[in-house]
Order: C-alpha cells, then sequence, then structure tokens
C-alpha cells in the first residue's frame, strides 16, 4: 500500500494544477480565517463569547471555511487526480506495466485519504496556531473542547475528494469533470433539495451527499441565533451523528462508483 502511495505522489509532484490547489489551500485556510480581524470588534463578539480565534470557538469557524475551501481545492484535486491520468494515458500505462485494476483503485483511494488525512493535520496546526496565539490564559480543557471536529473535517475532506473522484472517473475530461462537480456542488443539489422540501414538507431534504458533508463542520451560529433556528418547524441541519453515518454511506457509494467503473471500462 505504501508503494501505491509513492506512485501516486511520484504522478503529481510534478503536475503544475495539483501543485497551484495544494498551495492555494494552504494559503487560503489560515487567511480566510485571519481576514475577519477587520471586523469590528462588536461583530466577533456577537459571533461568540471570545471572538472567532480563541479556543474551543476557533475549531467551529476554522472548519466552516475550510468546508467552502475543502470543497472547491480539495475536491478539483480529486477530479485532476484520475482526469489527468487519462489525458496523459498514463492509466493505461500502468495496467500494461503490470498493475491490476485493482490496485490501481486502491492506489486512488489511499491517495486522496492521505491528502485529506494531511489537509486535516493542518486545519488542526493552523486551529491549533491561532488559538494559542489569543489564548490568554491557555486551560486545556477549553483547547480540547471541539476536537471532534479534526476527524469530521478529515471525512468531509475525503468525501469531497471522492466525489470528484467519481466524476472525473465518469467524465474523463477535466474542464467538464469539474464544470459538473461545482455545478452540482454549487447549484444542482440546492435545486434538488428545494424541489424535494416543496412536495415532502420534510427535514429527508437534508440527506444530501454534499449537505451532508456540509453539516459535518456547519455554519458557526450564535447560540442566540441557534435558539431561533432550533424553534422553526425543524431544524435544517443534521445533527453531528447523522451528517456522520450519511456521509460515510454517500463516500462510499461514490468510491464503489469508482471501482466498478475501472473494472468494467475501457481505458
Amino acid at each position: 500500500m505504501l508503494h501505491l502511495l509513492k506512485l501516486e505522489f511520484k504522478k503529481i509532484k510534478n503536475y503544475r494544477p495539483f501543485q497551484v490547489m495544494a498551495l492555494l489551500y494552504l494559503l487560503a485556510l489560515p487567511a480566510s480565517l485571519l481576514v475577519t480581524k477587520s471586523l469590528p470588534d462588536e461583530v466577533g463578539m456577537f459571533f461568540g463569547s471570545q471572538g472567532f480565534y480563541t479556543f474551543p470557538n476557533v475549531w467551529r469557524y476554522l472548519g466552516y471555511i475550510g468546508n467552502w475551501i475543502g470543497f472547491f481545492f480539495l475536491g478539483f484535486m480529486g477530479v485532476l487526480s484520475i482526469t489527468s491520468e487519462y489525458g496523459n494515458k498514463t492509466l493505461r500505462q500502468n495496467i500494461i506495466t503490470g498493475l491490476s485494476r485493482k490496485d490501481y483503485f486502491t492506489a486512488k483511494v489511499v491517495f486522496i485519504a492521505g491528502v485529506s488525512l494531511a489537509a486535516a493535520a493542518y486545519y488542526f496546526l493552523v486551529g491549533t496556531v491561532i488559538g494559542l496565539a489569543h489564548a490568554d490564559p491557555f486551560y486545556f480543557d477549553v483547547y480540547t473542547q471541539n476536537l471532534g471536529y479534526v476527524p469530521r473535517y478529515f471525512l468531509m475532506c475525503f468525501g469531497y475528494m471522492s466525489l470528484g473522484l467519481l466524476l472525473g472517473t465518469l467524465v474523463r475530461r477535466t474542464g467538464f469533470a469539474i464544470f459538473i462537480f461545482l455545478a452540482y456542488g454549487v447549484f444542482l443539489e440546492q435545486i434538488l433539495r428545494g424541489i424535494h422540501l416543496y412536495y415532502t414538507e420534510h427535514r429527508s431534504c437534508l440527506f444530501y451527499p454534499v449537505n451532508a458533508m456540509e453539516d459535518l463542520t456547519p455554519v458557526p451560529f450564535p447560540d442566540m441565533a441557534n435558539e431561533m433556528i432550533r424553534e422553526m418547524e425543524f431544524y435544517p441541519f443534521l445533527q453531528p451523528s447523522e451528517a456522520i453515518i450519511t456521509s460515510i454511506i454517500f463516500t462510499s457509494l461514490f468510491l464503489l462508483g469508482v471501482y466498478r467503473l475501472l473494472m468494467k471500462r475501457d481505458l
């Protein structure tokens, strides 16, 4: 398995689009949170008793920002990891030179899992550094509150990359696959959920793949706003356990789709 992971990183280490996506992720995650320093102090205090940057708030706000960043940059990486192989004919070459289709699939899964793990580790590092820089005083029990966001963040990244991998395998062309990825995540799923809600008026409209992954690190409303939202007919977010289970199910289905395509399709 380690050999397969090394093989994947050899393919992309000099691939410029992947390098750009990785660099943008590394820069955008801390910058998108720190840019809120330009907001008035009263706004920051409204969103939490200690603002955006202290423990445990930093895990929530950084996780929500990372959700959007992960969707775009990591999702694109998932697409690129397979469409670049179709474009460069390296997929067929791997099979010709002795790599089985099952090994190839395993390599892709291990690769996106490795990238997702690195992204979650970076989220943990950035959150820790920002939180420590604003902790006065520091309490370990406060630091560990909301650390459950870290494994949920990993699952979110893995889910987005799995969706990107599926669309890239299905479409094969980078530009078209990225367009479908964006169109589905930003527009189409919202339309489908709206139609679902209109006809059913039931919270089952929340159990869609991208929405479930978004709700792994949801928008961190202030406590007062949360209480107001909870008084609605139904709470418009999945509970953490619901988001986790739904994301795992859809991620598994995405990977199953990739597997079946790779096993049966002409390369």
